[in-house]
C-alpha cells in the first residue's frame, strides 16, 4: 500500500527542482529569488509557449521560502535571506554542484537513453514542469532510495 505524498511535500519537490535547475543552467552566476515575481514570470512564459502548468498549476508560493531555507541550511547552496522573502546572490556550492552533474544510475545503465546530468534532467522537467517527475529527481539529488 503506497501512502499519498502531502502537498507540502510535493511542493517541496517542485520548488527544488525550480531553484536547483535554474542555478545548474546560468552556474556560475549568483541568482536572485524574487518567488511572487518569479512565479507570475514562469506562469506567464508557460502561457506564452503554450505548456500546460500541471494538472494542480503551480504549488503554493508560500512554501518557498521555506524550501530555499532548507536547501540553505543543507549547504545545497549559499545566498542571502532577506526579511521580505527575497533571495539574493544565490549559487550552487561543491555539494550542489557535484550533485547536479552527476550522471543518475537508473539512467546511465539504459543504453537507449543519452546518460544526462541531474542538473539537466531538473532543468527540463522544470520548463516541462514535470511534478511527477520532480519527486524522483529530488530524491536522487538527495540521495533517497527510489520507492520502497
Amino acid at each position: 500500500m503506497e501512502l499519498d505524498v502531502p502537498q507540502s511535500v510535493q511542493a517541496f519537490n517542485f520548488w527544488t527542482l525550480w531553484i536547483m535547475a535554474r542555478l545548474w543552467e546560468e552556474f556560475p552566476v549568483p541568482q536572485n529569488f524574487d518567488p511572487p515575481r518569479d512565479v507570475i514570470a514562469f506562469k506567464a512564459e508557460a502561457v506564452r509557449d503554450g505548456r500546460k502548468l500541471g494538472p494542480n498549476e503551480l504549488p503554493p508560493v508560500q512554501l518557498f521560502a521555506p524550501t530555499m531555507d532548507w536547501l540553505l541550511a543543507e549547504g545545497f547552496v549559499r545566498g542571502k535571506a532577506s526579511l521580505a522573502g527575497v533571495y539574493a546572490l544565490v549559487s550552487l556550492t561543491t555539494k550542489g554542484f557535484t550533485v547536479l552533474n552527476e550522471v543518475p544510475r537508473s539512467i546511465a545503465s539504459k543504453p537507449d537513453q543519452a546518460a544526462k546530468p541531474l542538473g539537466l534532467l531538473m532543468r527540463e522537467a522544470a520548463v516541462s514542469h514535470g511534478v511527477g517527475v520532480a519527486a524522483s529527481l529530488v530524491r536522487t539529488m538527495l540521495g533517497v532510495p527510489q520507492q520502497i
